[in-house]
């Protein structure tokens, strides 16, 4: 992998120490060159004209497939979104709930998994178990916990396959197995995945997976896929619907619920959506694999720095299949949020207070460098000092 070509697409990477993709990541240019390039060209030929509006689903229809290819899943089995969390709630919205329900869930997730499953339990009568993680549990650990929640009346776990708070990578094959058998669905929060590690949704067994087309992939914010395996697709219900679910060749009219297509509503950017294609290319030239690879060294070689001190307590898992490229970590006497303040102010370096857990997230990714992770360490010392 060659970093510096890489780091030469990224515009950021001339001025800022960027430690915060887990949020949202910064575009190559390649990426900026493709919304502007489309915006100038329905200016210039008019949104409505015919070639333009001709365009409008080859984008897509490209978009899907270059999605596809990303995650191993078919086109079909899949629908452009904004963003995870309008994923995830498409599916909860429209899964067919029956009162005394069960859901298994996480208390470190994400606002974006919890609140659904909270407003399930309130709209539909289900009950919403939470189980307890320490953020660096190992497997077996979580499996067990998990394993001990499960009831008869359990019909779906949902939570993040990496934990935005402290970067602990899920046992996704492990949940399915303990899943498989008992009728049980899985919806998945991939929030801090494409772009992060390397993905493969046909092998794994998930019902429901939900991506987004910023964070990890530097995409533009406002991009992003829902995952529905084929077989559920048509047990979805769309909580709206527009005329992209229409019928027209029937008379008299009528709506077609049976594939993905029931969740794209009325229109969308084309250009944010050539953004995310453009970027897709940008994640495939540099590798999926190679990209992980990367993400976690650099996570690694920063966990020994903060290991080195001892000062700061690392939450995230230090090594085994649970690591990825997001390091969470505090520092004693100091308070995290003016922490990332005063990395901000006074070294230009970005990187993401987390509540809740009450700590520091760095986000590495595989355009970051050893000798930026030194430039934090330099900082943070002298900070904590």
């Amino acid at each position: 992998m060659d970093v510096e070509k890489i780091r030469s697409q990224i515009p950021v990477c001339r001025s800022v120490t960027y430690l915060n993709t887990g949020w949202s990541g910064p575009s190559p240019q390649s990426v900026v060159d493709a919304i502007t390039a489309r915006l100038e060209y329905e200016a210039a030929e008019g949104p409505t004209s015919k070639p333009v509006r001709e365009s409008v689903q080859t984008i897509e229809d490209d978009t899907r497939q270059a999605v596809a290819n990303l995650l191993n899943a078919a086109p079909d089995e899949l629908a452009l979104t904004q963003n995870t969390t309008e994923g995830l709630n498409i599916v909860m919205a429209g899964f067919p709930w029956q009162e005394g329900d069960e859901i298994i869930t996480f208390d470190i997730e994400h606002l974006s998994v919890m609140i659904p499953c909270l407003y399930a339990e309130k709209r539909h009568g289900v009950k919403v178990r939470v189980v307890e993680l320490g953020t660096n549990d190992d497997w077996d650990t979580i499996l067990n916990k998990i394993e001990a929640q499960i009831t008869p009346r359990t019909r779906m776990i949902a939570f993040s396959h990496i934990q935005f708070s402290c970067g602990l990578r899920m046992p996704l094959e492990g949940i399915r197995s303990l899943t498989r058998d008992k009728g049980i669905y899985m919806l998945v929060d991939g929030a801090q995945t494409p772009g992060h590690i390397a993905l493969d949704l046909s092998d794994s067994g998930v019902d429901f997976y939900a991506t987004p087309g910023h964070k990890w992939m530097l995409g533009p914010e406002g991009t992003g896929a829902l995952f529905i395996r084929r077989d559920h697709i048509e047990m979805i219900n769309p909580s709206y619907v527009g005329h992209s679910a229409a019928n027209t060749e029937k008379k008299p009219l009528e709506f077609d619920l049976s594939g993905m297509g029931k969740f794209h509503v009325s229109t969308t950017s084309t250009a944010l959506t050539a953004g995310y294609l453009a970027t897709i290319g940008f994640i495939n030239e540099a590798g999926p694999t190679e990209i992980e690879a990367r993400n976690v060294a650099l996570s690694s070689y920063l966990k020994a720095k903060l290991m080195e001190r001892d000062e700061f307590e690392i939450l995230s898992p230090l090594e085994g299949p649970g690591v990825c490229g997001l390091t969470s970590f505090r520092a004693a006497g100091a308070d995290y949020q003016q922490i990332v303040d005063r990395l901000w102010d006074e070294y230009r370096i970005v990187a993401r207070p987390v509540g809740g857990v009450e700590c520091v997230r760095v986000a590495s990714d595989f355009f970051n460098t050893e000798e930026e992770l030194d430039r934090l360490m330099e900082a943070l010392s002298a900070i904590v000092a």
